[in-house]
């Protein structure tokens, strides 16, 4: 198995908070034009959306590092936050499975922490085949024969 990379998409993340940080300035700012807005509340409405802008930015710079990484001996998750490299060895358990959603996800369980692969990834249709061929590969326990059906 060839070693892939594979992207955290930014879309869905950053397109609400983006539309959030358009409009909440209008709206104050229809708001304050027609009523005047005492300092104290203006200040604190300009306070959120300074908290909200850097915490929309926080989350496009730790999403635009997220990315997995898969070749035939390890997987690799790799972010600003860390990077966590997955052996066969090292997983106990793969579960798929579909949210409430509908959305399509794959749960790694280690004996210490778990990790989520969604569809957020980007191309997630060859990210859910290669982690398939993983698991057949080094003969990892999963529901993958039951999820198929």
């Amino acid at each position: 198995m060839e070693e892939h990379d594979y992207v955290y998409q930014l879309r869905p993340l950053i397109i609400p908070g983006l539309v959030f940080l358009i409009l909440y300035p209008l709206i104050v700012g229809g708001i304050h034009g027609f009523s005047t807005l005492p300092t104290l509340e203006l200040r604190v409405l300009i306070g959120i959306y300074v908290i909200s802008g850097l915490g929309i930015l926080t989350l496009w710079v730790v999403a635009k590092s997220k990315r997995i990484i898969t070749n035939g001996e390890q997987i690799v998750f790799h972010s600003l936050l860390g990077e966590h490299i997955l052996e066969p060895k090292d997983i106990r358990r793969v579960a798929f499975y579909f949210d409430d959603k509908g959305q399509e996800i794959a749960q790694i369980r280690t004996s210490e922490d778990l990790y989520y692969v969604s569809e957020f990834y980007f191309p997630f249709p060859e990210l859910m085949s290669d982690l398939e061929i993983f698991i057949q590969q080094h003969d990892i326990r999963s529901n993958l024969n039951r999820y198929a059906n």
